[in-house]
């Protein structure tokens, strides 16, 4: 993939929707592309965060225990909070079927948070954007 088509991919995902095309560039240069097959396991119930996933092709099924939650496919993310939270994953994440994701660490995404401020600010933005409207919807 391209750095635009990466970029393309990040643009997708919820938290990262505020961040412009050029701050983005900064993350889709540290990421990888990664392809599994079926039945590989990205991470465990209770194994600690180690980055974001966006899915390029293919599906990801979510489960908790013996019960599916998700499934995940094309330009679905997963990961997301574990680049922000310690707590060890609340599912597990199994490859449906032959799948291609773009993976970014969370070692890499601080370092790239470190030297862009604006990045933070932007997902800042996002994240009160949320809580405001929880906090809306609370109220009501």
């Amino acid at each position: 993939m391209t750095i635009i088509e990466r970029v393309l991919l990040l643009q997708g995902v919820d938290l990262l929707s505020l961040v412009n095309s050029e701050q983005l560039s900064y993350i889709a240069m540290i990421g990888e592309e990664v392809t599994v097959e079926p039945g590989t396991v990205l991470f465990r119930e209770g194994d600690p965060p180690t980055g974001l996933y966006v899915v390029i092709s293919g599906a990801i099924t979510v489960s908790r225990g013996k019960n599916v939650i998700q499934r995940i496919g094309l330009n679905g993310s997963l990961g997301v909070w574990g680049l922000f939270d310690d707590q060890p994953q609340i599912a597990t994440a199994t490859a449906e079927e032959p799948t291609r994701l773009f993976y970014v660490s969370r070692t890499g995404f601080y370092e790239v948070l470190s030297n862009h401020v604006d990045i933070v600010q932007s997902i800042f933005k996002q994240l009160v954007g949320r809580l405001r409207r929880l906090a809306t919807l609370t109220e009501q």
